[in-house]
């Protein structure tokens, strides 16, 4: 396992940002996924921890889409495509197609994924954690990215006068607060932020610095960044050994002012 991740990394070093590749629609799963996931994700609340066979088959775990993408942050594929997203060789740009002509990214290694996490907050300056949830997992959709969930449907992309009367959908209240029922089925972004900022002195609309001088991810930064990761994984959590490949691994691929 480690043999792996070392030389993954290497091929890395030196070629982060290719020019604009392709993006194209992987058929399967992320390579040897149900083993790092046994290597990188802790279960949470009673969740079984991942177990797999000499072939990498999974024997006990529950695995989720993003898990078995390697794709720890549940990322769609940017336009230049994450740095770890070869899976065809010397290609990066592999999506699963949920988009059509884009989707989620599926990534070689997960811990390229989290470093991309990583770098998606980094590069929002002095943004709020607000600002941050409302692009993350915007008010429009549905957990999951399904067409509806809970009697609420997905609404991305749809004008006002595509809406179906008498329909819920996946909105911004008016109110500002939404239901529980619209929080069990689509993404709540005020009740996100507040979540992240939990404990850390900061309010969900204060503006937020989370690099170092170095244009290092802090402390700050992860801690947000990971606040939601048992939702999107399903029951699990990266741990410290996946957290710690990550940051080890960000310069390489993110230097200071890279965009």
């Amino acid at each position: 396992m480690l043999r792996l991740i070392t030389f993954t990394i290497f091929l890395w070093v030196g070629s982060a940002f290719p020019a604009l590749s392709d993006l194209y629609k992987w058929p399967g799963n992320g390579t040897d996924w149900c083993r790092f996931a046994a290597t990188y994700l802790d279960p949470v609340g009673g969740r079984p921890a991942f177990t797999c066979d000499s072939n990498g088959q999974l024997l006990t775990g529950r695995k989720s889409l993003c898990i078995r993408l390697n794709n720890y942050g549940c990322l769609w594929q940017r336009r230049e495509s994450w740095p770890g997203t070869e899976m065809q060789s010397g290609n990066p740009g592999a999506h699963d197609g949920k988009g059509g002509r884009n989707g989620h990214s599926v990534f070689v290694d997960p811990i390229y994924s989290l470093a991309a996490k990583f770098h998606w907050f980094a590069k929002r300056k002095k943004a709020s954690a607000l600002d941050h949830a409302k692009t993350y997992l915007p008010w429009c959709d549905t957990l999951g990215s399904v067409s509806q969930r809970g009697g609420f449907h997905r609404s991305c992309g749809l004008s006002q006068s595509q809406k179906i009367p008498g329909r819920r959908y996946c909105d911004e209240p008016a109110s500002g607060q939404p239901s529980s029922a619209q929080c069990k089925a689509c993404n709540c972004p005020s009740v996100l932020a507040a979540k992240w900022v939990e404990g850390t002195g900061f309010s969900p609309t204060d503006p937020l610095d989370l690099v170092d001088p170095n244009g290092m991810p802090n402390n700050l930064l992860i801690r947000i960044a990971l606040r939601n990761s048992v939702n999107e994984l399903g029951g699990y959590r990266p741990n410290g050994v996946a957290i710690r490949a990550a940051q080890k691994l960000y310069p390489r691929l993110y230097p200071v002012n890279q965009p």
